[in-house]
């Protein structure tokens, strides 16, 4: 066990892992190039690389940059008062929970692109035999659904950063803290 620690850097299980995800995306690529489509595959492949990297990476990099210049103003602002309505400390940054849904949204988005934006209609129908409409109407419940449980994971983060600031400022705290 030591050994392949030592060489490889991980556990037994890591490299069981490693190895079942190399197996599952040689089965995928087995079936992809069985089905005579791997140019089509190929094609969508290079162009969602082409999309990624000349189009969204600057896109969320720009809006990410947006997001963090407007928490900077924000806790500056705090900051600048005389009396501020909600010390420092019991403030909870905001970013990240708008981060995270923005980024699975995004990513189901391009994930589901086709089907939610009904292009491939005829293909699918014929396919499967189900109607695209829905996956429009699903993504836009699980945005929401994304961004309401990281509005509320935001609240409660927030009342317990103030519950924990009103207990630490309490007269007396400093006396029980130190017991």
């Amino acid at each position: 066990m030591k050994a392949l620690r030592r060489y490889y850097g991980a556990g037994p299980a890591h490299l069981v892992g490693l190895l079942a995800c190399f197996a599952v995306a040689a089965y995928a690529v087995t079936r992809v190039l069985g089905e005579g489509a791997w140019v089509s595959v190929f094609q969508w492949f290079v162009a969602c690389l082409v999309f990624h990297d000349f189009v969204a990476w600057p896109a969320y990099t720009a809006a990410d940059r947006l997001l963090l210049r407007a928490q900077q103003r924000r806790a500056g602002r705090h900051q600048n008062r005389s009396l501020p309505e909600v010390p420092a400390p019991a403030r909870a940054p905001w970013v990240n929970h708008v981060r995270f849904p923005a980024v699975i949204s995004a990513v189901l988005l391009g994930m589901f692109f086709p089907l939610i934006s009904r292009l491939s209609r005829a293909v699918y129908l014929g396919t499967t035999g189900f109607s695209e409409n829905v996956y429009l109407t699903n993504w836009l419940m699980v945005t929401g659904a994304l961004f309401a449980g990281s509005a509320l994971a935001y609240l409660v983060r927030l009342g317990l950063a103030r519950r924990r600031h009103r207990r630490e400022a309490a007269p007396g705290a400093a006396t029980h803290a130190r017991r």
